[in-house]
């Protein structure tokens, strides 16, 4: 990129006109550079790319708002020696969408997929909406309005709260999934101060998604946060019920390791020790921490 930008600095018009006015900017490099018809051009110069951002359109769009919009749109590339077409076509899609078009990834998705996006990711659900937006900087990566409509009116639980229902592993973990985004919901909406819907939301989520068909756990459902959050709110009783079934389950996990013989202890010993053990630990210190 450094011979780019000597090209610049010397023949400034002719290199305007043979890569474009920006060499940075993403369509400039997509069209004179990944799609050139001229061998030995099909490539990103530079691992800093940047998007014009037109501001009314982002305004337009109804995504969740900053302070202020940046004039640019920073996608780092630093580290990769490769793009992949999948990746080149998500790059179109910012380089001609102009935000007047939501683009979503599952938050489901592995890290892997979300190509260096993730700073620019807001949350409005199970998908994360991608910005202009450095959310590192703005300190806000959920639209806890948009969520909390999504979760409390738009999404359908299927009938998980009936206790004769039978969930298979797959869908046991997407029950899972969905009870950490209520609890991810409340704990933006405790900080912004909006403790009514907070707890509404926690509610709704225990009567969707109850404990009798999914059990808590500490770690796959982030159980532990959803008590705390409920010790936030006042609700010391509900908070009390999460952490004892999760303390008795691992009671009962370790109780069982108990009774095997030795040579299966033996093999079960980091699971139950290292795990079970501590987390029950944890639980009944937490608890022991609060008067109910």
């Amino acid at each position: 990129m450094k011979e780019i930008e000597k090209y610049y600095r010397q023949y400034p018009e002719d290199a305007a006109r043979e890569f474009g006015e920006n060499p940075y900017e993403l369509r400039n490099i997509l069209k004179h550079w990944v799609l050139s018809p001229e061998e030995g051009l099909q490539m990103i110069p530079t691992d800093s790319i940047v998007i014009k951002v037109d501001k009314e359109a982002v305004k337009r769009s109804g995504m969740l708002l900053p302070d202020t919009i940046p004039d640019y749109m920073h996608i780092s590339l630093k580290g990769r020696r490769a793009v992949y077409k999948n990746e080149l076509m998500l790059l179109e899609i910012l380089a001609n969408a102009n935000w007047e078009r939501s683009i979503y990834m599952a938050s489901t998705m592995g890290p892997d997929s979300y190509f260096n996006l993730t700073r620019n990711f807001i949350q409005e659900g199970l998908a994360y909406r991608i910005t202009p937006f450095d959310s590192t900087s703005t300190g806000v990566s959920i639209d806890s309005e948009k969520m909390y409509r999504n979760l409390m009116e738009r999404f359908k639980f299927g009938g998980v709260n009936n206790p004769d229902i039978y969930l298979d592993e797959a869908t046991e973990r997407m029950c899972h999934t969905h009870r950490c985004l209520f609890i991810q919901l409340s704990s933006q909406l405790i900080k912004e101060g909006k403790a009514d819907k907070a707890l509404k939301a926690l509610d709704y989520c225990e009567e969707m998604i109850p404990s009798s068909t999914v059990k808590h756990d500490y770690y796959y459902s982030q159980s532990g946060t959803m008590a705390e959050n409920y010790i936030t709110l006042g609700r010391n009783d509900k908070a009390e019920e999460i952490l004892t079934m999760m303390a008795n389950d691992n009671a009962q996990y370790i109780t069982w390791y108990l009774s095997l013989d030795e040579e299966r202890f033996a093999s079960s010993y980091e699971n139950c020790l290292g795990y079970h053990q501590h987390l029950l630990q944890m639980l009944l210190f937490n608890i022991s921490q609060h008067s109910y």
